[in-house]
């Protein structure tokens, strides 16, 4: 699996990169007068700015809500995706064009923070990221990174689809996809790639 990046690689490889953000979203900019909305996104809630739900809903998380639920950072806002009508939801971006080169996907994810289950998810960038986790309840927030090249230019999006029925799904924050192309990023990047590589595995517990 085109795997973690820990953070402290990624800040040393953007501090040698002219990084150019192509996607960002942090979630916070949702629903700016109200706390947290459950089905967001569905039915006739406010539609995300940068985000369609489909088969199924996610909630709209406001840190700290009445459930307990905590955002990346203890701030701003977030996203439950396996929402309340325990059909859990598929989360799609809007459509951005990638020229050739080479990306970082990155996120924040957490468990569900409500108990020790593990979930699963499943997603996927144009053709370029194709992964799928499973997360325990009790896990933190830490960031996925996962870098791709581009050979000619691209349109395509990123897809978040969350498996279960129950209401209570991982927590998404802080999404981003940047290109970077300074070789000495490249370098370094590669370097924590291989270091991973020997770990991976299509289906990854974290």
């Amino acid at each position: 699996m085109r795997k973690i990046i820990i953070a402290t690689l990624l800040s040393l490889a953007f501090t040698s990169a002219n990084a150019n953000i192509i996607f960002s979203d942090d979630f916070d900019s949702e629903a700016p007068n109200s706390g947290s909305i459950l089905n967001y996104g569905s039915f006739s809630n406010p539609s995300f700015a940068n985000w369609t739900v489909s088969e199924g809903t996610v909630d709209l998380i406001a840190n700290v809500n009445q459930w307990g639920i905590s955002c990346a950072g203890n701030s701003g806002k977030c996203v439950d995706l396996d929402g309340s009508t325990k059909d859990a939801g598929t989360l799609s971006s809007k459509y951005f064009t990638l020229a050739a080169g080479n990306y970082i996907l990155s996120f924040d994810i957490s468990g569900n923070q409500r108990n020790r289950k593990r979930d699963t998810l499943d997603f996927s960038l144009a053709g370029f990221v194709n992964e799928t986790i499973r997360l325990k309840g009790t896990k933190d927030f830490r960031t996925l990174s996962f870098f791709f090249t581009v050979g000619a230019s691209s349109y395509g999006n990123i897809v978040f689809n969350h498996r279960g029925k129950d209401n209570i799904g991982m927590i998404l924050d802080n999404v981003s996809v940047t290109e970077v192309n300074a070789p000495g990023a490249l370098a370094l990047l590669g370097l924590g790639l291989t270091g991973l590589a020997v770990r991976r595995r299509k289906q990854k517990s974290i």
